[in-house]
């Protein structure tokens, strides 16, 4: 009777003990995204255009979560992009909003950790210029003057017939993330644009720290862009990316 006793008590312990770390394993916040931008994703471009509002808020309400930032996502990142800096102190959010139109309109966030270890969010949208809509393609964690800066990868289409790539430089100063102006020598930022069967392939790479794509010549009568091909690269100095002749 003893033994039997004590197996149950042991078989009780064992049942609320995984009960507690299935709990605790549980990710609310991951699931509960995923199913919402899953649902978004399926409905046809009318509803999606009405669901739109309480999806962005309900996806703004964790951002403002700090504990958001160290979420890995795992479920959420099968349904909109996310991008991390090796040194974990920027993340990206990226995902289309859905429309009817020629155009893919993106909502771009970005989460970071400012010196004093606060967990802040920018809207890149509202922070930069606002005038192109990329997906984010990768977040790299590079050095100008010695100090953080995070160069950020992103690509774009509209109509016309045509796609496009970006690359800007990102900053954390005064606690805030901002855009600097002065990271490439002679341009505030980058900007190609090829034809849609045209590959631009811009990518940075980590040890040559050498920002690289193609680029093309346009056509000024017809507004599209050549057959010419031009590998164009940018080398990362302390002082910021010159481009190589």
């Amino acid at each position: 009777m003893k033994i039997t006793k004590r197996l149950k008590i042991l078989f009780f312990a064992f049942v609320i003990c995984n009960s507690t770390l299935a709990q605790e394993d549980y990710n609310y916040s991951d699931e509960l995204l995923a199913t919402t931008f899953k649902a978004y994703q399926a409905v046809d471009f009318d509803m999606a255009n009405s669901m739109f509002p309480f999806v962005k808020q309900r996806f703004v309400e964790h951002l403002k979560d700090t504990t958001s930032f160290a979420n890995p996502y795992d479920s959420l990142s099968k349904h909109i992009s996310i991008q991390y800096s090796l040194d974990s102190v920027v993340k990206t959010y990226t995902w289309s909003q859905r429309d009817s139109g020629c155009c893919h309109s993106s909502v771009i966030y970005a989460q970071y950790k400012n010196s004093s270890g606060s967990i802040k969010y920018i809207n890149l949208k509202d922070k930069d210029d606002g005038d192109q809509d990329v997906f984010i393609l990768g977040v790299h964690h590079i050095k100008i003057n010695n100090k953080p800066h995070y160069l950020l990868l992103g690509w774009g289409t509209c109509c016309g017939g045509k796609h496009y790539s970006t690359a800007k430089v990102y900053k954390i100063e005064d606690g805030e993330l901002q855009k600097s102006d002065t990271a490439f020598i002679g341009e505030t930022s980058i900007f190609t644009e090829a034809n849609r069967g045209q590959d631009i392939k811009i990518k940075y790479d980590e040890q040559k720290k050498i920002l690289s794509y193609f680029s093309y010549p346009e056509d000024e009568e017809t507004g599209f862009y050549g057959k010419e091909q031009t590998h164009t690269q940018w080398k990362l100095t302390n002082k910021g990316f010159k481009k190589e002749k």
